[in-house]
């Protein structure tokens, strides 16, 4: 078998493609090391650390600038799996070992497809692990600099400063303690010497480099060891080493600042500070560099301070020591209390080499040639960095190196027995994952790891030079370091923990459909949008917060951010109790902190939150300490009383508002930050007003205090209808056998809540506010052989039945409703053409149509046969009347009532399911892509629904506003000509329809059928003529609603959801996010727009922007406003039906565009196949000939918009022509 070429940067995956990496050589690198296949411990001491590989020194003979190729040897691994004795000739050889390793990696990775991407990936990303020589060069240079600067004579702190010069030294922790302050007495100093020696830390100097971006690679980082001999017993207390190391580092700054400002390799570096993992005590020198200093990629070098293990005696950095004395120098560290993070500080500094020790041995144990432990931490960065996981927070290479750690070697965990104290040993998954294998264990780990009710370490127990598993019980999360010396979780909030695995256990969730493709959602398309990844997203100014800590308490933390994070998560998260699932805070900057919430949907919006009896004394008095002057004592209906807190809302909606309003509350009461420093970019008000009819025109038509009720009215008044006609049997010729509603306001995701009109009042109301929507019910009588073969006579037997209907109808709900026959406009006398349109005095309005079973059959039989069945039989109508009377018949009493008993319970499972719906259908409209030709109300419906019920990277929403930034991602990333949108809405309601993550999945054997029709679909026509391909369980081919949606209207509506994407971005960076400019639509696309007379629109009040000039004057004087203007219009809207004119007379010339909800702007877009052709007779469309002389005719674009505008005389104020 002919073997391989190497690639020029081995990044391939899980012994995919079989080829080797150099070794190094084990003469230096591998010293210190035990012989790891026989199972011996890792050592730790300083003997072996002091024995690491130089990091400048070549360990490869491969570099970034190789460009040749070279072929690879034969080895072992090539050879047959298994030979014959006799040599023979075979016609077929035997698979490699290799081979069979690579055909076992693809099937763990989900299969070929995904192999492939994943190889791909690192590919990408993976760069030599021998360093390019400008970088060698650039190191050498700092390494030089640092060891050639002279020693500075140890001077008092204020002295030591002024030496710096320009430069300053960073003063961390607590202004007490700064060595600076004025007439504070010092008596140890600070000076400076060469360092012990200089090393590469982080995973660059034992298994290279990775792309973090484009143009850009990852870090690299250079650990100074600080001399022993510049510290005593004594500098652990009182940031005093934290003095002497910024100090140390000041010095180290000012060098390389010299040394960019020369002629040196380093010139034109950018300088700065940075921290190390987040931490304000430990400062760190980030040197910028990149092209301009000779680099393929530029990146940053950070340079760290530490120490040696030996300079504090370990047992003094215990967890349970108190280094930080905040009374009388005297007072007793034994008896203080424990410092355990300001401890934890400190012993990071000792750890960079073992921990570098620890990340060599598995880069040793684990497969070489697959390079698996650089394509497991390039996996983990990028997944992490796609959603928003912070480096020091689980975004890094160092978390990443212990997780694989775990992985492979296994640990020990608490909580055996249920006893958190008692711990077990828990084996590795050993040393054959490839990187994929061994990335989802370690999802597997975070997700279903407790590290608070099992702790879990690294480390045996009793080792030495570790600390025992007991002294890490006071944390309350519990993960230490292999050397068993530090908890990774002691500086980390709860919520960071939670916010990382729930990462974790929401990508494995997503993984659990094997049968998608999942690569992109995993590692190629971010996730980080705040508002969109949480249902809550807030950003507090804490500038001026006012934080009741004492000394002790505020040296604990390495900065003001960082306590305030941990004061106001403790506070929040008491306040919301069961209402979030996770707390995350995390600070943007010294004066910003960024807080998100997941939402529980089933207790979030609960207006009542109940507390302690009076007979728990204690409890309440904490109760009433949390919650001040809101908290009440209040007795219930069983006669127990408890205290109690209460929130009002003037609207079902509102309740959503119900967490950013305790928020509020608790953050001004405990801290005195005032609702102006609090920024929520998710539900506020200004979202909610979107799809809320604003107050005066509302006030103006609907019933008094509708508005408090939501949908109730609407669905209240339905069920009396309902009532009404079920007891109408014995009234009618024929009982009727079924009522069933289709109409979005039956199924809460109409765009605006149906308020019910006031009868009496509505027509003195000004016609720009009085439009009155309906809903559609299907009635089916019983059968009867009564009924006609006869189409036509079949539509009179219905309308028959409807005028005795309405008699009836009339009489019981008395002279206050309004009761008629309507007929649809244009239809043939085949077709369903009739409805009742009842308006009770509840002020809501119904459309009655009648269902008959065999009309389907009817006409279906008139399409098929050219002739009568019979002689005697009347002819069979026209096809061409037919097939439209057959496909309006399927839609509207088969396909809407089937989508509307799918999408109703959706309300109920889903409660914000219903606003994300309605902010999404309100975009769509407002951005001119809602209607029959454009994209459907059914369309929108089934998109929100498929982001519910598979929610991809993230949980199911829970919240309005992350739904609705869902959608926009989806709708923007959407390759629409590759893949159809699978909504398994039938599935839904069955009971054990969801997987173990509880998300629900379109069946396997149709969810292939569906594929195979979408392939079948794409392979016949050009161009994807139909984009969008949305398919249920009823619907595999996926076009029962998006078959008249063309690929203009698909691209454009990706092309404004990236838009709104964007903008959304922006907004949330800013800090000042607009709502409504999200919902205006750009018209600068349009070749000509139509300006309407927005006084004459009956839903003018529903607009973005809309002008209460139009009806404030009029309701002022409403007793002038004549009796005769009218009486209830149900569903009369002028622009609406100006639209559906325009297109039905000029759709084979142009399109036209307009926002159903009050838009004032109708764009239109001339089609652009109608180009110059032949003039012939009945060309059907209006044309004139073209300039040019030819006998060619084209669009007579000037005379259709005369045409238009005589057509909308009085609604049409003027045509702009673009």
């Amino acid at each position: 078998m002919v073997a391989q070429k190497p690639l020029k940067r081995k990044a391939d995956i899980g012994k995919i493609t079989g080829n080797k990496r150099r070794q190094p050589s084990p003469a230096v690198s591998d010293a210190g090391f035990e012989d790891l296949e026989n199972g011996s411990q890792l050592s730790f001491d300083e003997e072996a650390m002091g024995n690491l590989q130089d990091p400048m020194i070549d360990s490869q003979h491969s570099s970034d600038d190789e460009d040749s190729e070279e072929e690879e040897d034969g080895s072992a691994t090539d050879q047959p799996a298994a030979s014959s004795s006799k040599p023979h000739t075979n016609l077929y050889k035997a698979p490699t070992v290799a081979e069979l390793e690579q055909l076992r990696q693809v099937e763990d990775t989900g299969g070929a497809t995904f192999s492939l991407q994943l190889s791909e990936l690192l590919e990408s990303t993976l760069l030599p692990t021998t360093p390019h020589p400008v970088l060698k060069s650039l190191l050498s240079a700092v390494h030089g600099k640092i060891l050639g600067s002279p020693s500075l004579e140890a001077v008092a702190p204020i002295k030591a400063s002024k030496r710096l010069g320009k430069t300053k030294m960073l003063i961390v922790g607590p202004e007490e303690f700064s060595p600076l302050k004025k007439g504070k007495d010092i008596k140890w100093t600070l000076g400076w010497e060469k360092p012990e020696e200089i090393v590469i830390g982080g995973s660059w100097g034992v298994v290279g480099g990775y792309k973090k971006g484009k143009g850009e690679m990852g870090g690299v980082d250079l650990v100074v060891v600080m001399p022993s001999s510049m510290f005593s017993a004594k500098d652990r207390l009182d940031y005093r080493y934290f003095h002497k190391r910024s100090h140390y580092l000041a010095v180290i700054y000012a060098q390389i600042q010299a040394l960019a400002d020369s002629e040196a390799d380093l010139k034109g570096a950018k300088v700065g500070w940075t921290t190390a993992m987040g931490d304000d005590r430990r400062p760190a020198i980030s040197i910028s560099a990149g092209k301009e200093q000779g680099l393929k990629h530029k990146l940053e070098i950070r340079i760290h301070a530490s120490i040696s293990s030996t300079v504090f005696p370990l047992s003094s950095l215990s967890p349970s020591k108190c280094l930080v004395r905040t009374s009388l120098p005297t007072s007793d560290e034994h008896t203080a209390l424990p410092t355990p993070l300001y401890n934890t500080s400190i012993l990071h500094d000792t750890l960079q080499k073992p921990h570098l020790l620890h990340l060599h041995r598995l880069s040793q144990i684990l497969p070489a040639n697959s390079r698996t432990v650089d394509s497991f931490l390039a996996l983990w960065r990028i997944w992490a960095k796609r959603r928003g996981i912070r480096l020091e927070r689980g975004g890094s290479g160092w978390l990443a190196g212990l997780l694989l750690g775990w992985v492979v070697n296994g640990g020990w965990i608490g909580g055996a027995g249920g006893k958190r104290e008692k711990v077990k040993r828990v084996a590795g998954l050993g040393k054959s994952l490839g990187p994929w294998g061994a990335i989802r264990a370690a999802w597997e780990f975070l997700a279903h790891t407790d590290f608070h009710a099992t702790p879990v370490f690294l480390h045996q127990p009793g080792t030495t030079n570790s600390y025992p598993h007991s002294d890490f019980f006071p944390f309350k999360h519990v993960f230490t370091d292999p050397t068993g010396l530090v908890n990774v979780f002691a500086e980390w909030e709860e919520g960071e923990i939670d916010f990382l695995r729930y990462h974790a256990r929401e990508t494995l969730a997503m993984l659990e459909d094997e049968s998608g493709e999942r690569f992109g959602d995993v590692f190629l398309k971010d996730f980080k949008l705040g508002p969109g990844v949480f249902d809550e997203y807030i950003r507090v100014d804490i500038s001026s917060v006012k934080i009741d800590a004492t000394l002790d308490q505020r040296s604990e933390y390495p900065s003001a951010p960082s306590l305030a994070v941990a004061r106001f998560a403790s506070t929040v998260r008491s306040a919301l109790s069961n209402r979030v699932d996770l707390v995350y805070l995390s600070p943007l900057s010294s004066t910003k902190l960024a807080l998100g919430l997941l939402l529980n949907s089933s207790n979030a919006t609960r207006v009542l939150d109940v507390g302690p009896s009076p007979e728990q004394a204690e409890a309440g008095a904490e109760f009433r300490e949390l919650w001040g002057e809101q908290a009440e004592l209040r007795r219930f209906k069983d006669g127990s009383i408890a205290e109690s807190v209460v929130w009002d809302v003037s609207r079902p909606e509102d309740a959503a508002l119900i967490p950013i309003r305790i928020i509020h509350h608790v953050l001004k009461r405990h801290f005195s930050v005032s609702e102006q420093k609090i920024d929520s970019f998710s539900t506020s008000q200004e979202w909610l007003s979107v799809i809320q009819v604003p107050p005066s025109p509302r006030d103006a038509v609907s019933v008094k205090g509708s508005e408090k009720l939501g949908f109730r009215p609407t669905i209240t008044a339905y069920d009396a209808l309902y009532k009404i006609l079920k007891n109408s049997d014995a009234d009618l010729p024929l009982g009727l056998l079924n009522i069933q509603s289709a109409s979005p306001l039956m199924r809460y995701s109409s765009t605006f809540v149906p308020h019910p009109i006031d009868v009496p009042r509505l027509p003195s109301a000004p016609a720009c506010i009085r439009y009155t929507p309906h809903i559609e019910v299907v009635i089916q009588f019983e059968s009867s052989p009564k009924w006609p073969d006869d189409l036509a006579a079949v539509q009179k037997v219905k309308l028959a039945l409807l005028e005795k209907l309405a008699r009836v109808v009339q009489k019981k709900l008395g002279r206050e409703a309004t009761v008629g026959i309507v007929f649809d406009d244009g239809a043939s006398e085949i077709e369903d053409q009739a409805a009742l349109e009842v308006v009770v005095p509840e002020g809501v309005a119904f459309k009655l149509r009648v269902y008959y079973e065999r009309e389907k059959g009817l006409l279906e039989r008139a399409i098929e046969d050219d002739q009568p069945a019979f002689a005697t039989s009347l002819p069979n109508p026209p096809r061409r009347l037919a097939v439209p009377a057959l496909a309006k018949h399927i839609e509207r009493f088969h396909h809407l009532p089937a989508h509307h008993s799918s999408l109703a319970p959706l309300h109920h499972r889903y409660p914000n399911f219903s606003s994300s719906t309605r902010l999404l259908k309100r975009w769509f409209s407002a951005h001119m892509m809602m209607g029959p030709e454009l994209v459907r109300e059914e369309v929108i419906e089934l998109i929100m629904a498929g982001i519910y019920l598979e929610p991809g990277r993230g949980k199911t929403p829970a919240s309005a506003v992350a739904g609705f930034l869902r959608a926009m991602e989806l709708l923007g990333g959407w390759d629409y000509k590759s893949e159809p949108m699978l909504v398994p809405i039938h599935t839904a309601s069955s009971p054990s329809a969801s997987s173990a993550s509880g998300r629900v999945r379109f069946p396997a054997e149709l969810k292939e059928e569906a594929i195979k029709a979408f392939e079948s679909l794409r392979a016949k026509e050009k161009d994807a003529g139909h984009p969008w391909v949305i398919c249920t369980e009823q619907d595999l081919d996926g076009l029962r609603w998006t078959k008249g949606l063309g690929k203009g209207v698909a691209a454009r509506v990706a092309l404004l959801a990236r838009a709104t994407l964007e903008a959304a971005k922006n907004g949330v960076e800013s800090g000042a996010l607009d709502v409504r400019p999200l919902f205006v639509t750009p018209v600068e696309h349009f070749d000509f727009l139509i300006h309407l007379n927005a006084a004459h629109l009956s839903r003018s009040a529903l607009a973005i922007h809309p002008d209460p000039s139009l009806w404030e004057p009029h309701l002022k004087f409403r007793n002038l406003s004549s009796a005769g203007e009218g009486s209830v219009r149900v569903d009369f809207d002028p622009a609406t039906m100006f639209v559906r004119d325009l297109q039905k007379i000029y759709g084979d010339s142009l399109m036209v565009f307009h926002d159903i909800y009050g838009g004032k702007v109708v764009g239109g877009v001339w089609n652009a196949k109608q180009g110059p052709r032949g003039m012939k007779a009945f060309l059907g469309w209006n044309s004139r000939p073209v300039e040019s002389g030819a006998e060619l005719v084209r669009v007579n674009k000037e005379g259709i918009l005369g045409e238009i505008a005589r057509l909308g005389k009085g609604l049409v104020e003027k045509i702009e022509v673009r």
